[in-house]
């Protein structure tokens, strides 16, 4: 059988009477979540006529599905057996590849094609003696004339199913036989696909069905370490087959009876403040080891990088890391001379997304090595083994590949020149990955020295000549295709440099700083965003001459700037950059009418001290103005792109190297999070002064920081945070975005995801492509140290539930859980089962689904009702925190199934 169903308690043995008694759920009033009403399940011997005068199939129904049981004549045996993620509506109608045409729902004899007739909801080939349609299909035997048989007798051990031999009741589907080698799905004869565990494994018009192949072995261990050093978090998926997706209904409206297609299913969050909740934090009272090296002071990654459910793979089965290094800064800054090497003595983490669990965590890459710096981390497939491996830099200055179970399988030949000698290397800077030449094997840089790799081989190209990118204890650098040649450059600071590290463009004349990349004018080529000296420049990315006069900061005290971002930050469809200077956040565009970058706005902060802090980008509602998060040595901000008004704030300590907060889908729910660090710089007005005033009350109306809280510790008094927070919204109505963000300098077209967006040609989740496609050549994107989606933004789920009963003692409850939306439904929806007497409704258990389900599918959750029989009334329903949803849909009002009572027939 190819259904499962997750039941709340162990079901009981199906006792002999058990298997005699009628299967059937008689529905009260109309069924809001089924487009056809009222469904039931009957008993092959004894409820309705089939075509040829003999008994009908029985078959268990959800709605719009059907999956049909052999008819013998017996009822089946009801146990346990699986429905993981049934297309609800998938097969009417489909083409199946082969001709073949799976019979279509109905509600009356005018849904149905011609030469068919509508029973007990199922279009059904009319025999001959009535209308003929004339082309019979290839699923069901052919309309010879005559029945040649009329009893099961008379077929030699196979069936006699509508006045014809069916050769084996295994091939009985509804009132077809299927072709040996076919499967009987969704009560259509369909042909099964490639056998795959995720829908990454189908072509890009299929979807993998779980429910299609026997399912793999559980791999759950409850959560105990592996032999690995990793942690299992979840069961392992099951095996299933390629099916092809439905279309989209041509209307856009919920599909009608007999179509197969998804309907149009949005919501748009509303625009303003961002109600904004902590999702987890991992501080000292939720870490598991190395309690004492906490503090983060780089940009994390994010990705699928671990193995949670066990199974041997990394895959869409298991939900995003957070992946950093942490280290003990002492209440200061790490390079603090009095504090040799804190800079370098890092530990490298990694975290479950959906709840900051600890999965692995390691001091060294090897014995003697002083530990991981802190600088900024990079992820991306290597040596290209389908995992993802982290790129950090040790104390030592060696770049070191970790595997996705912690282990150290790569160290660079030589180290990052001046690295060791260096006790301010790990106060900042980040790792860069790209395929500088496009020969398969990605480079690795830290500011301008560049490594090869060669699977987990790593040797050291060369070191540039010029700039480092703002020095050697803050680097960041950009691989981009700047000129007409097909090969990378290496954007380091005020250097260009080609593939042999000889500079293409270098001004000498400008201080060293930090780049990022965009296309301003539209003409279909590079401009570089530079920001040095307390000043944002716009440089030409072919020769790196000025395109138009520099803009200085508003502070009158601005430092350097910390690295640019790029993004529509004001929905007029150009972009314009965002920079953190000290005690201010500016916000500039390009004026091609003035030649002149002008400001757009500029926001006070709380960055007293270093001036390069980084900040990236994200639009939360989808309305196409980007947000701003960054975060400086007292407050998380969310910035208003257009107007640089607050729109979310909370506390925090940092002593603000080039770190940089985040957005990305951590946990795969569909929706965006914010992933926040922090290190625990002094607060007090000896230190970075957040724990004073007028930092300790609110911004008032009228102050150009309004919507700033009070800064208050993380002990609800005085004490710095450490560590790693993650918020997500009340209601989750972010919208959805990548589970990627994989280095410092981020841009969506520097890493593959899932289904390949702006990778050409399309690539596996986390390949770092060969062939780089410009960011700022792709419609949507256009951007640089921002996360998006891309098409289908709004696109949500709609979870719909129906309920029908099994006669088994005691009576089984089963809700039939359904997404008929055009997005994911995230795991973990609870539906609860109801008892109603007398108007009253009472709770009597509850079940959750435990994966994802796609567009179109079911996943049905049972409840044992013991202590009640046939005379009572009972109902399922979808039940939603409304303080605290986890998901956001398009309909909300089918949430509840229709009261049904159960008819067992002895």
């Amino acid at each position: 059988m190819f259904l499962r169903r997750r039941w709340v308690s162990s079901p009981k043995s199906a006792s002999s009477s058990t298997m005699s008694t009628c299967m059937r759920s008689l529905v009260i009033g109309d069924d809001p979540t089924s487009a056809l009403g009222p469904r039931y399940t009957g008993n092959p011997s004894s409820v309705g006529d089939g075509l040829g005068g003999g008994p009908r199939s029985a078959h268990i129904e959800y709605g719009e599905s059907m999956t049909s049981f052999p008819r013998s004549g017996l009822v089946p045996l009801l146990v346990s057996f699986s429905l993981v993620s049934l297309f609800a509506f998938a097969f009417a109608g489909c083409d199946c590849s082969d001709g073949k045409t799976p019979l279509a729902m109905c509600e009356t004899t005018a849904d149905c094609e011609a030469g068919q007739r509508c029973v007990d909801g199922m279009c059904e080939v009319i025999p001959d003696g009535a209308m003929d349609s004339g082309v019979p299909s290839d699923s069901a035997r052919p309309d010879t004339g005559p029945p040649p048989c009329t009893d099961d007798s008379e077929c030699g051990g196979g069936v006699c199913l509508e006045g014809s031999c069916c050769p084996s009741s295994d091939l009985v589907c509804g009132s077809a036989c299927c072709a040996a080698g076919d499967t009987c799905f969704a009560n259509a004869c369909v042909v099964p696909g490639a056998l795959c565990r995720s829908t990454d494994d189908c072509g890009a018009d299929e979807y993998c069905e779980v429910g299609l192949a026997d399912p793999t072995p559980p791999g759950t261990d409850g959560g105990m370490p592996t032999p690995d050093g990793g942690v299992c978090l979840g069961d392992a998926p099951v095996q299933g087959r390629c099916l092809a997706l439905p279309p989209r209904c041509a209307d856009g409206m919920a599909p009608g009876p007999g179509e197969a297609c998804i309907r149009d299913c949005e919501y748009r969050p509303p625009v303003g403040n961002l109600d904004a909740v902590e999702q987890w934090a991992f501080d000292s009272t939720t870490a598991e080891s190395y309690t004492g090296r906490l503090d983060v002071w780089s940009t994390p990654v994010v990705g699928r990088l671990a193995d949670t459910n066990c199974d041997g793979v990394v895959d869409e089965f298991d939900p995003p890391n957070v992946i950093f290094v942490s280290g003990n800064a002492q209440g200061t800054y790490c390079s603090n001379a009095t504090i040799p090497n804190m800079c370098k003595t890092g530990v490298l983490r990694v975290l479950d997304g959906p709840s900051g669990r600890e999965l692995w965590s390691s001091r060294r890459p090897e014995a003697g090595s002083l530990g991981f710096s802190g600088v900024s981390p990079a992820i991306g497939d290597l040596d290209h083994d389908g995992d993802m491996e982290v790129v950090a830099i040790d104390g030592e200055g060696y770049v070191r590949i970790v595997d996705h179970t912690g282990v150290t399988i790569g160290k660079s030949d030589r180290v990052i020149p001046g690295f060791a000698a260096n006790n301010g290397t790990g106060w900042g800077g980040g790792v860069s990955i790209a395929d500088m030449d496009h020969d398969g094997n990605p480079e690795i840089a830290y500011g301008r020295t560049v490594f090869t790799t060669d699977g987990t081989t790593i040797t050291r190209l060369w070191e540039g000549t010029e700039d480092w990118g703002r020095g050697i204890n803050q680097a960041i650098s950009v691989f981009v295709n700047l000129d007409a040649d097909p090969e990378l450059e290496l954007l380091s600071g005020r250097t260009a440099y080609g593939t042999d590290g000889i500079p293409e463009w270098n001004r000498t004349d400008i201080g060293s700083g930090f780049s990022a990349i965009g296309d301003f004018d539209g003409d279909g080529t590079p401009e570089v965003p530079y920001v040095s000296g307390g000043r944002i420049y716009l440089l030409n990315g072919a020769d790196g001459t000025d395109v138009m006069a520099s803009i200085a900061s508003t502070s009158a005290s601005p430092g350097n700037g910390g690295p640019p971002t790029v993004a529509d930050f004001d929905g007029d469809g150009r972009p314009e950059i965002g920079v953190a200077f000290r005690q201010d956040y500016m916000v500039v565009r390009a004026n091609y009418t003035t030649m002149s970058l002008e400001l757009v706005w500029a926001a006070p902060n709380h960055d007293l001290s270093s001036s390069v802090t980084g900040s990236t980008v994200f639009d939360f509602e989808g309305d196409g103005a980007a947000e701003v998060i960054y975060n400086d040595e007292c407050f998380l901000w969310v910035y208003d792109g257009a107007t640089g008004a607050v729109r979310f704030a909370t506390p925090t300590t940092s002593f603000t190297a080039t770190e940089a907060s985040l957005v990305a889908d951590i946990d795969s729910d569909g929706s965006a999070e914010i992933v926040m660090v922090a290190n625990g710089a002094d607060p007090s007005s000896s230190g970075w002064g957040c724990d004073v005033a007028p930092w300790t009350s609110p911004a008032a109306p009228g102050d150009p920081d309004f919507g700033r809280p009070a800064w208050v510790g993380s002990d609800g008094a005085s004490a710095a945070y450490r560590g790693i927070k993650v918020f997500r919204a009340r209601d989750n109505s972010w919208v959805g975005t990548r589970s990627l963000w994989n280095q410092h300098a981020y841009s969506v077209s520097n890493i593959c995801g899932d289904r390949g967006d702006a990778c050409t040609p399309a690539s596996t989740y986390g390949d770092i492509p060969i062939t780089q496609v410009d960011n700022w050549s792709v419609g949507f994107l256009n951007n640089f140290r921002q996360n998006i989606q891309g098409e289908g933004i709004f696109d949500a789920p709609d979870a719909t539930v129906s309920l029908s009963i099994v006669c088994t003692n005691p009576l089984g409850l089963e809700a039939a859980l359904r997404n008929l939306g055009a997005a994911v439904l995230p795991a973990g929806v609870t539906v609860g089962f109801f008892v109603v007497e007398a108007g009253v409704e009472t709770e009597i258990g509850r079940a959750t689904t435990a994966t994802p389900l796609f567009p179109g599918q079911t996943d049905v959750l049972l409840h044992e009702a013991v202590g009640y029989d046939e005379t009572n009334t009972f109902k399922a329903r979808i039940l939603i925190d409304p303080s605290m949803p986890t998901f956001q849909e398009c309909d909300d009002t089918n949430n509840e199934s229709a009261e049904v009572m159960a008819s067992c027939l002895g």
